[in-house]
């Protein structure tokens, strides 16, 4: 198998353009463009990797910020609010893994 990002078609999300590369029983990848400031959320049962591809931005998990940049990677435990914010005119892109695979019944976003 042979996967190319620039084959998938990016979809709207939270985060902002993403596009679902692999699923398996047990892992998740997607690339994430990041468009603005994501929304704020966590995941009850999984655990995300970021891995910072492109360009530079912020991440914040609970009450911390991080500033990121290619090459970074940054896991984020399950139950912790989190979210990507694009903090200049840059491509910002991220390839994000998680365990157990995506499930979009995991998603709670933060009611504002």
């Amino acid at each position: 198998m042979k996967i190319n990002k620039n084959d998938i078609k990016p979809k709207q999300d939270p985060c902002g353009l993403l596009r679902e590369l692999y699923n398996s029983k047990n892992i998740s990848i997607a690339h994430v463009e990041v468009t603005g400031t994501a929304d704020k959320h966590l995941h009850r049962q999984m655990e995300e990797i970021y891995y910072i591809e492109k360009g530079r931005g912020e991440l914040i998990i609970g009450d911390q910020i991080l500033e990121v940049k290619p090459g970074d990677i940054i896991p984020i435990p399950k139950n912790k609010w989190h979210y990507l914010k694009k903090t200049n005119n840059q491509i910002f892109e991220v390839l994000v893994i998680t365990h157990p695979r995506y499930n979009a019944d995991d998603l709670i976003l933060e009611n504002l």
